[in-house]
């Protein structure tokens, strides 16, 4: 394991050399937070509630969905992509190195540090709008929470590692994954809860692995499920996790049979 942690550290370094893009990333996520903080404020301001969901909950869902996405969501992935393309696969290789391992921990490193931002920022941003964010401080939930967020960003890795692997057929494998990123936001949950939409259409996202991305370790951390659904979701968390760990060796092993290591 120690390589592995070598290439954390490197990927950490490499993160930082690039300090003016980092912050115009963040800016971004800044004013995505802002608008989406007055949306769902508005909501809520004739009644106080929305959508079964009081104000409190809502900005708590928006400023923590804001922080797991920093944790869960990476983008250190879509190099495999890349690398594939332009032939630089061809030296992990002869490496001796778990190919999916290293782009796990390369892309934990970014995943640490925009985690760190992200939580600086949330509570600037609090203090600013006088936001009442809701602190769960049941040891069990927060237990819970932590498990949950865990396997999402393992999860999420896995799909989004998957999906890269597409380059081994087509050199427009970044079409697929923009199209992929932008649905997986959506359904999981990280603009508004998923649970004010119809409950057919609710149904349909809870089917799918997106759904405990995002929007389930959320519902864990507010303490809006009973334990037994909670259990129950941490076990379908690991069920996708064995099927996409499946899913990606059996991609894995069809590709290499395709690769020629054009471009080297």
């Amino acid at each position: 394991m120690k390589k592995y942690w070598t290439v954390f550290r490197i990927s950490w370094q490499k993160e930082l050399e690039y300090r003016f893009n980092f912050l115009l990333g963040r800016l971004r996520n800044i004013l995505v937070l802002l608008l989406l903080y007055f949306v769902w404020h508005t909501l809520t301001s004739p009644t106080g509630t929305f959508a079964g969901y009081d104000r409190n909950e809502l900005v708590t869902f928006v400023l923590g969905a804001s922080v797991l996405r920093s944790i869960v969501f990476g983008t250190q992935a879509r190099s495999v992509a890349a690398e594939i393309n332009d032939g630089t696969f061809s030296a992990y290789l002869v490496k001796p190195v778990h190919h999916l391992l290293f782009v796990f921990f390369r892309e934990l490193a970014q995943r640490c540090l925009h985690t760190l931002t992200a939580v600086f920022e949330v509570a600037v941003f609090s203090v600013l709008v006088d936001a009442r964010i809701l602190i769960q401080i049941q040891w069990p939930w927060l237990a819970l929470f932590f498990v949950s967020t865990s396997l999402a960003l393992i999860l999420y890795f896995l799909l989004s590692y998957t999906v890269n692997l597409i380059a081994f057929w087509s050199r427009e494998a970044m079409g697929p994954k923009f199209l992929f990123d932008w649905f997986l936001e959506f359904a999981s949950g990280a603009y508004f809860p998923l649970d004010i939409l119809a409950s057919g259409l609710f149904a349909v996202f809870a089917s799918l692995p997106f759904f405990y991305l995002l929007y389930f370790p959320i519902q864990v951390y507010l303490g809006r499920m009973p334990f037994l659904q909670v259990a129950g979701g941490i076990g379908l968390q690991l069920i996708w996790i064995g099927l996409c760990i499946l899913g990606a060796r059996f991609v894995w092993a069809r590709g290499l049979m395709r690769f020629t290591g054009e471009g080297i």
